[in-house]
C-alpha cells in the first residue's frame, strides 16, 4: 500500500548532474499526540457509518494536507469502510424472501420501486404523499417502508460503515508505517534498484536469484576481481514500463523482492541506489543503513544466515491448500500470497500468505531457518498480537517463539493444510480480535444494561476519575452516563427513574 502521489511527501536537492530524493520521515515525536487523538476517533467511530465521519476534523488537526492524509491511509491497515449487505440488515427469514423475487440488493430494489412509479403515478414521485406510495408498494414486500426505505440506499457510500480488522495500533507503530510507506512509495516508481550486499555471498545471489523467479524480475549481478569468492557483490533490478509509460506496476515487485531478499539475508545490506521516475522527473534516491531498518530487519544484527531463500514450500503449500479448501478442510478459510508486510517500531515481518475467511484475516509466516526465526522476535514482541499471525516453524525452533503473542504451529518436514487450518481460532474468537474498547463496551451494554465506573476504566485503561470525560457525548441517543454509578442503557435509566419514582411515592404516602 504505497501513497498515492498526490499525498506523497518528499523534498529533493540537487547534487551535481542529479536531483537526489528524499522522502518524508517523521523522525521525533512532535505528532505522537496528534496520532494518539486520531486513533482514539477511529476506535469511536467503529461500527458508525461513513457520513458521521468527519475527516475535515483530522486534516484540520495536523495541519499539512499530505501528513494527514498519509497518516489516515495508515489507519486504513487496521480500518476499513465494509459496505453492508441486504442480509445484514434483514433476518433471514425476511432476506430468503427477498431473494426469492430478486430484491436481494439495494439495485433491484430501486429498480422494483422505478416500475412501480411508472406503472402507477406516470413515472413521477411527489415528496408529499412519497410514503404512502411506499406504503402501497411495501404491501407487496416481506418489509415495510421504514426498512424498504433504508435499503434503498444501503450501497451508497455514505453507509459504509467503519470496521476494525485488527487490533488497536498504538501511535508508534503507525509512525513506523508511515515512514516505510514513505519508503516504498518512492521505490514503487523505480527503474533501477543497484545493491551492494556482504556477507554468504553464494546464499545470497541464489536468493537474489529465486527472488527474481518469483516476481519477475531482471538482474545483474557485478562483483570485484575476487568474483564471488569476495566479501561482497552488487546486484541490480531493473524496472520495467507499464503500457502508460510508468513503472508504479512493475515497481510493486522490485518492492516485493527487496523486502523477501532482506527477511531471508537481514544483515548483508550495505548501500544501495535507485533510480525514480515520478511526475515525469528523474530522481537519485539513496538507501543507507537507517532506510535499511525502516525497510526490513537489517537494525537487529541477527546470526546470519548460510541458507538460501526457496519459493518451492510456499507453492507446494498454496497448492495443497487449495485443494483441501475445495475438500472443504481448511474451514473456509482461502490463501492469497504476498499480503502487505507486517510494520511495527521494531522491525518488519514478512507473511508468504494472507489467510481469508469473509471479513477475517489471519498472516501466515514460513519460518525456514533459525535465522528467521531469530529476525521475528522483536517485531511480533512489539505487535503484541494486535494482527492474528501464525507461523509455521521446524519444531527444533519453535520454543524459541512460544512466549510470545503468536500461533505457533511446529512441524517436521513441510506443514500442512489441514494442521495450519487448524491451529487458527473460532469465528467468535476471530470477532473479539477486531473489536474496539468502545464496541466492547456495546457489547455489554446490551447484554447487561449496565458498565460500572471500574470495569470502565479498565477497559478504556484509565483511571476512574479520567472516565466521565472520556465517555462524554459518546452514543448519547442510546446510552447515558449517571455519576458515581457507571454507563447505563436508556432501559437501564427508564428502570432507575421507575424505582425511584416508587420509592418517592411509598414516602409520600
Amino acid at each position: 500500500m504505497s501513497f498515492s502521489l498526490s499525498d506523497f511527501k518528499k523534498t529533493s536537492r540537487k547534487n551535481g548532474d542529479k536531483r537526489v530524493l528524499y522522502p518524508h520521515q517523521m523522525r521525533d515525536e512532535r505528532f505522537l499526540a496528534a496520532i494518539s487523538y486520531a486513533i482514539d476517533y477511529y476506535e469511536r467511530m467503529v461500527g458508525r457509518p461513513r457520513r458521521e465521519m468527519q475527516g475535515d476534523t483530522l486534516l484540520e488537526f495536523f495541519g499539512d494536507p499530505k501528513l494527514a492524509r498519509g497518516i489516515i491511509a495508515c489507519l486504513g491497515r487496521t480500518y476499513a469502510w465494509h459496505q453492508p449487505d441486504v442480509s445484514e440488515v434483514v433476518d433471514g427469514a425476511t432476506y430468503a424472501a427477498l431473494r426469492s423475487r430478486g430484491l436481494d440488493r439495494p439495485a433491484a430494489l430501486r429498480a422494483c420501486l422505478y416500475r412501480y412509479v411508472n406503472a402507477h403515478h406516470n413515472g413521477f414521485l411527489p415528496i408529499v404523499g412519497r410514503s404512502t406510495v411506499l406504503e402501497s408498494l411495501c404491501a407487496d414486500l416481506p418489509i415495510d417502508r421504514r426498512t424498504f426505505e433504508q435499503l434503498l440506499t444501503l450501497d451508497a457510500a455514505e453507509n459504509a460503515v467503519l470496521t476494525k480488522v485488527a487490533g488497536t495500533p498504538t501511535a508508534r507503530d503507525v509512525v513506523a508505517l508511515y515512514n516505510y510507506h514513505s519508503l516504498e512509495t518512492a521505490l514503487r516508481y523505480t527503474s533501477s534498484l543497484s545493491l551492494t550486499l556482504s556477507g554468504p555471498i553464494w546464499s545470497v545471489v541464489r536468493t537474489v536469484h529465486n527472488v527474481s523467479q518469483r516476481y519477475g524480475l531482471r538482474y545483474t549481478i557485478e562483483h570485484g576481481a575476487g568474483g564471488l569468492f569476495a566479501g561482497s557483490v552488487g546486484i541490480t533490478w531493473a524496472g520495467k514500463r507499464d503500457a502508460l509509460g510508468g513503472y508504479g506496476r512493475h515497481g510493486r515487485r522490485v518492492v516485493r523482492g527487496l523486502l523477501r531478499l532482506l527477511a531471508a539475508h537481514p544483515d548483508t545490506p550495505v548501500s544501495g541506489e535507485a533510480t525514480v521516475h515520478l511526475g515525469g522527473a528523474v530522481y537519485t534516491y539513496l538507501l543507507n543503513p537507517v532506510a535499511f531498518k525502516t525497510l526490513g530487519v537489517q537494525a537487529q544484527r541477527v546470526e546470519r544466515s548460510d541458507e538460501a531463500w526457496e519459493a518451492e514450500g510456499a507453492a507446494k503449500l498454496l497448492a495443497a491448500w487449495n485443494k483441501a479448501y475445495l475438500r472443504g478442510e481448511t474451514g473456509g478459510w482461502r490463501l492469497r500470497r504476498d499480503p502487505e508486510p507486517l510494520i511495527s517500531e521494531a522491525g518488519v515481518i514478512v507473511p508468504e500468505f494472507l489467510v481469508m475467511r469473509g471479513q477475517q484475516r489471519a498472516y501466515l509466516v514460513l519460518a525456514d531457518t533459525k535465522t528467521a526465526v531469530d529476525a521475528l522476535a522483536k517485531p511480533l514482541k512489539a505487535i503484541n498480537g494486535r494482527s492474528l499471525i501464525l507461523v509455521a516453524v521446524e519444531a527444533q525452533w519453535a520454543k524459541a517463539l512460544a512466549a510470545l503473542p503468536v500461533i505457533v504451529v511446529p512441524h517436521v518436514g513441510e506443514p500442512t493444510a489441514r494442521m495450519l487450518a487448524r491451529a487458527l481460532p473460532a469465528p467468535m474468537a476471530m470477532a473479539q480480535l477486531g473489536e474496539s474498547k468502545w464496541q466492547r463496551i456495546e457489547r455489554i451494554l446490551e447484554a447487561e444494561g449496565f458498565v460500572d465506573d471500574s470495569r470502565l476504566a479498565d477497559i478504556l485503561s484509565c483511571s476512574v476519575e479520567q472516565v466521565p470525560t472520556i465517555v462524554r457525548g459518546w452514543r448519547t441517543e442510546s446510552a447515558s452516563y449517571l455519576p458515581g454509578l457507571g454507563l447505563c442503557s436508556n432501559d437501564t435509566v427508564q428502570e432507575i427513574r421507575a424505582l425511584l419514582q416508587s420509592g418517592f411515592t411509598r414516602q409520600a404516602a
